[in-house]
């Protein structure tokens, strides 16, 4: 194929006179009509390759026609986690067909609104929310799936919305582990770095609270709850700080240790082991995330993996079922149980 061959096609008109097809044939196997023959498809496709032509997608939503394209919000929370849900989440969008727009914002309700609004400029056909929408931005997001000029999907949502949802059961993850460190005989258990002011901490909280109510604990003779605002991003020097603060004060009883993710875990791990204090031997440990890393500590670093693939797969199937609804139903929320990670790091209590 020559280039000046290849630079006269860039448009989906030229690319229907190139092949001697109707532009309506080649609009409507590029959209994914029925109705087009399966070789017309392949041909069509095989062209594009050789050629190296893309259609333009806003072109495309502006004449009406499917972009293919969905916009992905995702607010920030600065964990490693983090990274693995973009990949998941625009893997899970590329094996259905569409192809990610992505915006990584802060907890800004005015920068999240100029992402909708960019989205809507570039006619994606659905949003996903990560941690979002904010409160402030919620009737505008609900106003568009109404509408049907918008599929929206939101993950693990900060706010309470009525929206499509896919959350992780943080609460049956909090229940699961207080009560594994409890039939391992621990009876004096800290929580590491899990407060109201951290995200999703209020939830945990409440939960463990229930939890250890259930198990007979008493919350403040046998719960120690070490928390520090000079602490609070949730990242090994915080697990570490924490660690360190507890080593101060001395007197430190606990022996089990849940921590707020893998990170503060191991901060913690290594601080401890730094003053001599043995894992598991002297304090179990368990973290949450189930970061690649944990498999490579000695001992290995118990943990609860969030299943983030089939987080992702969910929402894009929410996503795509939904595509060009209206919709008014009530909130659906589909709960993503996690799985525990067993690991070195928990041992029965010698004391």
């Amino acid at each position: 194929m020559s280039s000046d061959i290849a630079s006269k096609v860039n448009t989906t008109s030229s690319l229907a006179r190139h092949l001697g097809l109707s532009r309506w044939t080649v609009s409507r196997a590029l959209n994914g009509h029925t109705g087009v023959k399966s070789e017309t498809v392949a041909r069509v496709h095989a062209a594009m390759d050789e050629l190296g032509f893309s259609p333009n997608l806003l072109a495309r939503g502006l004449r009406g026609g499917k972009t293919g394209v969905v916009g992905i919000c995702f607010q920030t929370f600065g964990t490693p986690v983090f990274s693995a849900r973009l990949i998941a989440l625009q893997n899970a969008l590329r094996d259905s067909g569409y192809r990610a727009m992505i915006e990584l914002i802060d907890d800004g309700a005015g920068l999240e609104r100029q992402v909708i609004r960019h989205f809507q400029s570039m006619k994606v056909e659905g949003i996903v929310f990560v941690g979002g929408p904010s409160t402030s931005n919620l009737s505008y997001v609900e106003e568009l799936v109404r509408s049907g000029e918008m599929s929206v999907v939101s993950i693990d949502p900060v706010t309470e919305n009525e929206l499509l949802q896919v959350v992780v059961d943080r609460s049956w993850a909090m229940d699961f582990l207080l009560a594994k460190l409890f039939d391992l005989g621990h009876r004096k258990i800290a929580f590491f770095g899990i407060q109201d002011n951290i995200l999703y901490g209020s939830l945990r909280l409440k939960t463990l609270r229930k939890t250890a109510k259930r198990l007979g604990l008493d919350w403040k003779r046998d719960i120690r709850v070490v928390a520090d605002d000079a602490f609070t991003d949730m990242d090994y020097a915080s697990g570490k700080g924490l660690a360190d603060k507890v080593l101060r004060e001395g007197n430190f009883k606990s022996t089990a240790i849940l921590a707020l993710n893998d990170q503060v875990a191991i901060g913690a791990f290594g601080r401890f082991q730094e003053e001599g204090i043995r894992v598991p031997h002297d304090v179990s440990i368990v973290g949450y995330d189930n970061l690649q890393v944990a498999k490579h500590l000695h001992p290995t670093l118990a943990s609860i993996d969030q299943c983030i693939e089939k987080i992702s797969g969910e929402a894009v199937r929410l996503l795509k079922e939904n595509i060009g609804k209206k919709r008014t139903k009530a909130k659906q929320a589909i709960i993503i149980r996690p799985r525990f990670v067993d690991g070195e790091s928990l041992a029965k209590s010698k004391r």
